[in-house]
């Protein structure tokens, strides 16, 4: 593999020094030039922060003239848009976490850019290389579940800072857009688009706190309904988090999808069990899958590198990013 030469700008999102990290510890596969930053108050935190040690801070402008292979976009939600839009106007690719813009017609005029220019525009979506969920794809791919009836995909937390509550209510759909993305870019992967969107998204309001920190949606496809489920205020959230895929002929629960073993908080491990076959009895028929431990955006991060050295086309389109994050916006809309 190709080691190609990136620049990180940001350093706000949740996932931002996670991928500095993941980038030091792929040496072989990364280097890294330096870090922008360019609000004064983050950059002061990232300073301070043991994960950007030995990281070099510097200007767009310096970082333009570095010349990289690649961007990466990690900052707070509201510019990781307009952010990509102006890497990409520049001619690099660009690696961009998630969700994107509220708008969808900003985020589909980054699809159409980069398109145009034949430039990798790679979204962060970590569950799509999760261990436990490439195989149930294959499974389903294989037709070992048979025709799909539904995908019930969740992915919970217990928010003890009422501040990250109320911080998101700066999005129209609350968590359905902030974590309801992963879940929703799940569904479509196994079971396609769906015929209709019925979003429930709602406010615990738990405290003084009304943003939507509950996010539920449903969609129907022909053979049946799909839910997705983000909730802020859930104990023992995280342990929660799975994605159940029902077929005429078997299912596949994943539980948890990921939860942190060993040192470091990178390396998680999925649980799962699968049943095949018409089970009419009481008694567990199921069985359960291994898969060894892993960092979470090692694989994300060599798929990235692939794509931008030519080795590999990115599996997910601009079309479908453009699609996938239209769903998105049309999940979160809240009570009427």
């Amino acid at each position: 593999m190709k080691k190609i030469r990136v620049v990180q700008i940001g350093t706000k999102h949740d996932h931002a020094a996670d991928a500095i990290l993941t980038l030091k510890e792929l040496k072989k596969e990364f280097e890294l030039l330096g870090v922008v930053e360019e609000n004064t108050l983050f950059l002061q935190n990232a300073k301070k922060n043991p994960d950007y040690a030995n990281v070099q801070f510097i200007s767009f402008e310096d970082a333009i003239n570095l010349n990289p292979d690649a961007f990466l976009i990690e900052t707070e939600e509201k510019l990781l848009v307009p952010t990509a839009k102006k890497v990409l106007e520049a001619g690099f690719n660009v690696y961009m976490d998630k969700p994107g813009s509220e708008d969808k017609q900003s985020f589909r005029e980054i699809c159409e850019l980069a398109k145009s220019k034949n430039l990798v525009l790679f979204l962060a979506y970590m569950y799509r290389y999760n261990p436990a969920v490439l195989y149930a794809k294959q499974a389903v791919k294989e037709g070992l579940l048979g025709d799909i009836i539904s995908v019930e995909a969740q992915m919970n937390c217990s928010y003890s800072d009422p501040e990250k509550r109320r911080w998101l209510g700066n999005f129209k759909g609350g968590m359905m857009f902030f974590l309801g993305c992963h879940l929703i870019d799940l569904m479509v992967s196994i079971q396609g688009f769906p015929n209709e969107v019925i979003p429930l998204n709602s406010a615990t309001k738990i405290g003084d706190i009304d943003s939507l920190d509950y996010g539920f949606c449903a969609y129907r496809y022909s053979n049946g309904v799909s839910f997705v489920k983000t909730n802020s205020t859930e104990c023992n959230g995280f342990n929660r988090r799975q994605l159940v895929i029902t077929g005429s002929k078997g299912t596949i629960e994943i539980k948890p999808l990921e939860v942190t073993v060993g040192e470091g908080r990178l390396i998680k491990k999925s649980c799962a069990r699968q049943t095949l076959g018409i089970d009419e009895k009481w008694e567990d028929s199921s069985i359960s899958l291994d898969f060894e431990p892993e960092g979470r955006y090692v694989k994300m991060l060599l798929e990235f590198n692939k794509c931008v050295s030519g080795e590999t086309k990115n599996p997910y389109t601009y079309e479908y990013e453009a699609k996938l994050h239209d769903l998105i916006i049309d999940s979160c809309r809240g009570e009427e």
